[in-house]
């Protein structure tokens, strides 16, 4: 018996199948013996669900559950790989993206650290004679205006002042 015909069955004794396929199901059972016997434990079982009472199983029920058990073909299924090996691939490969997120990091903060400040000014050409440049009196304004709003907001590491660098040739 396949599991259409349980299927079948099971909506025979619900009444959900139409008139063509009730008759159907029923020459089916009147043919197959294994079915016959199937529709009535599924009646029995369904009968007991609606009636809510309590059923006591007779003293070979647990041999007979055993003995069909036993009776049942055992199917070892191999264990799924590829799917090991995908989880393997996105671990590996996430953990070098953040190794390499790590050290792009590690390399900024090394280069560009405040403590090397002095080395960076020291390895500028200072041969062209620096020029103070004069700034007007809005952008001076502006510039205050900035640093009083940065220091209100919590932002720390603003200059208190600004130095323009400028080459007389571009004026």
């Amino acid at each position: 018996m396949n599991e259409d015909q349980s299927e079948k069955l099971s909506a025979l004794l619900d009444e959900e199948l139409d008139l063509n396929g009730a008759l159907t199901t029923l020459g089916a059972i009147r043919k197959d013996r294994e079915m016959a016997l199937k529709l009535h434990r599924y009646g029995a079982v369904s009968q007991y669900l609606k009636s809510g009472a309590t059923l006591i199983p007779d003293e070979g029920f647990v041999g007979r559950i055993s003995q069909s058990l036993d009776s049942e073909p055992v199917v070892l299924a191999p264990r799924v790989i590829r799917h090991q090996i995908r989880e393997k691939a996105a671990t590996f490969a996430l953990a070098a993206s953040i190794a390499m997120l790590a050290v792009l990091v590690g390399r900024s903060v090394n280069v560009y650290s405040p403590m090397k400040a002095s080395e960076m000014l020291a390895s500028v050409d200072l041969d062209t004679p620096v020029v103070k440049a004069s700034m007007e009196p809005d952008f001076r304004d502006y510039l205050t205006m900035h640093n009083e709003s940065t220091y209100l907001s919590g932002t720390q590491g603003m200059l208190p002042s600004v130095r323009l660098v400028s080459n007389a040739a571009h004026r």
